[in-house]
């Protein structure tokens, strides 16, 4: 009896403790339900390997929700009839989330998350939304959130039968998760940097797709971590530019790929705004339009209180900034005004002779008078013969009297 009540007590304790960490673990599981919504997959219906890739879907975002069972969104991922497919994905997406009853993270990749950010948006204006306690969203590799922004909003692409589109704010939480040089979702800002475009490319292959389903959000550096109200964005840094990443895989030895990398990652970080220091000026294009930053005019200089020339300094700021205004930024007429300055033909009327003899005869006609010039028409010699006449006259006339 001894015996088995030895052998009865560890056992309880262990069955006890086994109980624990199931009931402990069951609720973060069972708490928040996932639906996952992948990207596009180009021929669907014909594609002989699509079992296969579709079985791979369960794994989008697996550090992102505790969901063992996830719900998976079976939509037609077409990319040549974009706005068709986001709109089947929604509906479809939709009735997955109003199922469930309970918390539900929703996860889209790619196209996915496109579709992911429009049926947020349809969510919050439903006569019925949920809870923004009940609901959230993260969206991973969002196009929409890359490549589309060269593009104004609304711009129909044809190829994709895709009209442009912004990723709509929504009450929400959301978070976008996106790789360094992501070709879809990280392109450069400057198209233009060939070397960067390239880079860009290989991006699709190596940074996009299951390279970022697995993404841990608590090794995103915090500089990388931005909030803009509802929205959380992390910005996923890329150790190895993708396009040096093949020598990598053809076994070329890493010093050697990293002596190369350590050349090209300036010429390639050239071509992204976020690289810029501050005062840079360089072209860039966003939403349609090839812009440009221009600095700030440094502002007027206030005079101070020790008597020193205040005045002085802030004739002499004035001199150098006259085109400064109320928001610090040169204004289209000063530039102007600043060109017509150095004009080549200004400078040369300037110094033209016929031009300066002109300006001497507007600035001696300004002359009133000046008493140490006669009035015109008086001769000072003749003023004087005229005086000494008078005088030879008067005394003629004494003597002969």
């Amino acid at each position: 009896m001894v015996v088995v009540r030895r052998w009865l007590v560890p056992l309880i304790a262990l069955v006890s403790v086994l109980l624990g960490i199931g009931t402990a673990a069951n609720p973060v599981s069972a708490a928040e339900e996932a639906v996952l919504i992948p990207g596009a997959s180009p021929f669907k219906p014909i594609n002989p390997f699509y079992p296969i890739i579709a079985a791979t879907y369960r794994y989008i975002g697996i550090n992102l929700h505790d969901d063992a069972d996830a719900q998976l969104v079976d939509y037609s991922q077409n990319p040549f009839s974009t706005d068709r497919a986001l709109l089947d994905g929604v509906e479809r997406a939709d009735v997955a989330v109003r199922e469930i009853d309970g918390q539900v993270v929703v996860i889209g990749e790619s196209m996915g998350s496109m579709v992911a950010s429009r049926l947020a948006a349809d969510l919050a204006h439903s006569p019925d939304p949920p809870s923004p306690d009940d609901i959230r969203f993260v969206l991973i590799a969002s196009p929409e959130e890359g490549v589309a922004q060269y593009f104004k909003e609304g711009t129909r692409i044809p190829l994709l039968n895709y009209t442009v589109s912004r990723v709509a704010q929504s009450p929400y939480p959301t978070t976008v998760v996106f790789g360094e040089y992501d070709g879809w979702a990280d392109p450069p800002d400057r198209p233009w940097n060939l070397v960067a475009v390239a880079n860009a490319a290989m991006g699709l292959i190596y940074v996009h797709g299951p390279a970022m389903w697995d993404v841990d959000l608590s090794d995103v550096p915090p500089e990388n971590i931005t909030v803009d109200g509802t929205v959380t964005r992390y910005f996923v840094p890329t150790e190895h530019l993708p396009l040096t990443r093949p020598f990598r895989d053809l076994g070329v030895p890493d010093c050697l790929v990293d002596a190369a990398d350590h050349i090209l990652r300036p010429i390639i970080d050239a071509g992204y705004r976020r690289h810029d220091q501050p005062g840079d000026s360089r072209p860039y294009l966003y939403d349609g339009r090839i812009r440009r930053d221009v600095p700030p005019v440094v502002p007027l200089q206030q005079g101070g209180d020790d008597g020193g020339g205040g005045a002085d300094e802030e004739n002499e700021n004035a001199a150098q900034h006259p085109q400064a205004d109320g928001d610090g930024r040169l204004d289209r007429d000063d530039l102007d005004v600043s060109e017509s300055a150095e004009d080549p033909d200004v400078s040369e009327a300037a110094q033209d002779p016929d031009v300066s003899e002109s300006a001497a005869d507007r600035d001696g006609r300004a002359v009133t008078h000046d008493p140490d010039v006669p009035e015109s028409g008086e001769d000072p010699d003749a003023r004087e013969s005229t005086n000494d006449s008078a005088d030879d006259s008067a005394q003629r006339q004494e003597a002969g009297g």
